[in-house]
């Protein structure tokens, strides 16, 4: 950095040429690395050990099940925040207020899905080898299990499902002609049916959460698969029959999951393309509020296998009683894209070295090998963000597999992306600088000057004041990368400077609470399981034996971007700007006139439903 004088807190924002260059250079041995690391991996094959779909759902609340509890009205889920730190601290112990999380538990509209996506088409395992590639029927079938498990929750009272006239052409007993068929085998006429609905052409089967608006609405996952897309066709031999149960009457969330095992056994895909299914499923509320509709990769079955089950009813259990914590994860506001955002994320890269940092990254998707197939620069991508952080190893597939990674690089590009302050405690995937407590003493001192890191000045602010002194700090920041240098203490709010001599702080889940229409409350202590929070290692200083070419920075907009979101949040509570030379710094010019709520709130189309960390 630059230095204007030996003064900390005058230190200019923007960084230095050599600054820039070594964060840079730092940053391409580091993206060279994983680059190549995961080219390798997908030409060897996927390697899945230390993967489990079940990690996603650390301290994700279960949905409640309104039978037995009453309606979830209005849909949004509180959550309950302890401040930890010096037990001699007035604000140690008091709880924080956080925006409660909405739940987007209907759509005006179901996305389209087609079946022309480029990655991950050749389906290659580390232990499996070649296998055959079901994604496509795989992700919709889980599309109608949740929504069946959300509408059993809800209760058939308030809530009605059923198939629609389009279904997909049925084949019995014969060869279809058509290049999309899927043969199921000997099975009931009503998983026929089930089949031929959730691959129909169009809209197959829709939900409903109120009956008084019956199919005006639609539920999250709906799809509707294009018409213009392979069209599926299902070949089939007669099984045992219920006379007593009409083909119509869709299979239970519960049938339709044993229905799904089935039919991965019977072709001998492993458990892994289960749930990279499963998590592409999950992505369609999210894909949904983007307008984002997913392309999903051909089927590719080749000819059914007459081999061991590899699923039994252990795994149906497991799939069927976690698939509340999947509701509310996949309908959980932002928490999913802030995740992924978040996987791009460095602790150790402040708000205005954002661009160097990101821009090998870029670069690589220029580079040959990376387009040495359609699909395989988000292919990469999917392998490197299930390593940064494999907590959502899966996740990251997922939005792969289903188009939403090029997405996910636009917001992070913004630096601001979409920040939801429960991911980090719901998922152990950290978002930002505010979900860690940070290290060593607050207090600083320079040439008997006090200073404190303006990143612990952000985290202190965020506290609840040992007094009330009208300022505003509930929401935000709005930008995950921590604002650089330091701040003079005596600058500080009284908020900030009641922590001189205290242990580090930090803001504890401690569960969350559903609210109810007859006034019943459920609390939840901490979801289904304890997580271990997954903070990257990134290697960016290393020196891995990799070649890498250093690109010119072709500009410095994110770390602009990131810079003018962090210290708009200090102006925008009532605190004035403080008197040091880093607010007169060119990049902030004009941020004080800024109409806050424009631009920097932490959801997808510019306005949080859910707040920022």
């Amino acid at each position: 950095m630059a230095l204007w004088s030996d003064r900390l807190e005058d230190q200019p924002l923007q960084p230095g040429p050599a600054e820039i260059d070594a964060v840079q250079c730092g940053s391409s041995k580091y993206w060279s690395y994983e680059v190549y690391s995961a080219l390798s991996e997908l030409e060897s094959g996927l390697d899945f050990r230390g993967f489990e779909p079940r990690n996603m759902l650390g301290r994700v609340p279960p949905l409640p099940d309104r039978v037995q509890y009453g309606l979830l009205k209005p849909p949004l889920l509180s959550t309950k925040w302890r401040v930890t730190g010096s037990k001699d601290c007035d604000v140690v112990g008091k709880s924080l207020q956080m925006p409660p999380v909405p739940l987007r538990l209907q759509t005006s509209s179901p996305i389209t899905v087609a079946l022309s996506g480029d990655s991950f088409r050749k389906w290659i395992e580390w232990e499996g080898g070649d296998q055959p590639n079901l994604l496509a029927v795989l992700t919709l079938a889980w599309s109608y299990i949740l929504s069946a498990r959300l509408v059993e929750l809800q209760g058939s009272d308030v809530s009605i499902w059923a198939y629609t006239e389009c279904a997909a052409p049925v084949h019995r007993g014969d060869k279809s002609p058509l290049s999309g068929s899927v043969d199921i085998g000997a099975v009931d006429s009503r998983t026929v049916r089930w089949f031929a609905a959730i691959l129909a052409p169009g809209v197959g089967f829709q939900i409903a959460l109120d009956r008084e608006q019956t199919y005006s609405r639609h539920g999250p996952w709906a799809y509707s698969l294009a018409v213009h897309a392979s069209r599926f066709s299902i070949e089939c031999r007669q099984g045992h029959e219920d006379p007593n149960i009409s083909d119509d009457t869709p299979l239970t969330s519960y049938q339709a999951l044993q229905s799904l095992i089935d039919f991965g056994n019977r072709y001998g895909v492993s458990s892994h393309q289960l749930h990279a299914a499963l998590a592409t499923a999950l992505l369609f509320p999210t894909l949904n509020h983007l307008k984002v509709n997913p392309a999903l990769p051909r089927f590719a079955a080749g000819t059914p296998k007459d081999s061991p089950a590899k699923l039994g009813n252990e795994a149906l259990d497991r799939f069927f009683n976690d698939l509340p914590y999947y509701i509310t994860l996949s309908c959980g506001g932002d928490v999913i894209i802030s995740s992924l955002c978040g996987v791009f994320w460095n602790p150790h890269i402040p708000s205005n070295l954002v661009s160097p940092w990101l821009q090998p990254l870029l670069d690589f998707k220029k580079v040959k090998i990376c387009q040495s197939a359609s699909g395989r620069y988000n292919e990469i991508l999917a392998v490197m963000s299930a390593r940064r952080a494999p907590n959502i190893a899966y996740l990251s597939m997922g939005a792969a597999i289903s188009g939403l990674t090029s997405k996910i690089l636009e917001q992070v590009l913004t630096g601001q992306p979409p920040l939801e302050r429960h991911a980090f405690a719901w998922t152990g995937v950290p978002q930002s600088f505010m979900d860690l407590a940070g290290e060593g003493e607050y207090c600083e001192t320079h040439f008997s000057i006090v200073y404190i890191r303006r990143s612990d000045c952000w985290r202190l602010r965020k506290l609840p004041p040992t007094v009330d002194d009208d300022l505003h700090y509930g929401v935000g920041p709005f930008t995950p990368w921590a604002p650089p240098g330091y701040a003079l203490w005596k600058n500080c709010p009284l908020r900030v400077q009641v922590h001189r001599n205290c242990e580090r702080h930090a803001l504890a889940y401690k569960g969350s609470t559903w609210c109810f229409s007859n006034g019943f409350v459920l609390e939840d202590d901490l979801g289904r399981d304890l997580v271990i929070p997954h903070i990257s290692k990134d290697r960016l200083f290393e020196d891995p034996d990799v070649s890498h070419n250093l690109q010119f920075l072709d500009n410095e907009d994110t770390s602009i971007e990131a810079t003018r979101a962090s210290f708009r949040w200090v102006l925008d509570n009532g605190e004035g700007m403080p008197p040091e030379e880093a607010y007169k710094d060119a990049w902030l010019l004009g941020i004080g006139d800024e109409d806050s709520e424009s631009d920097e709130m932490s959801s997808y189309d510019g306005s949080s439903a859910g707040g920022g960390s």
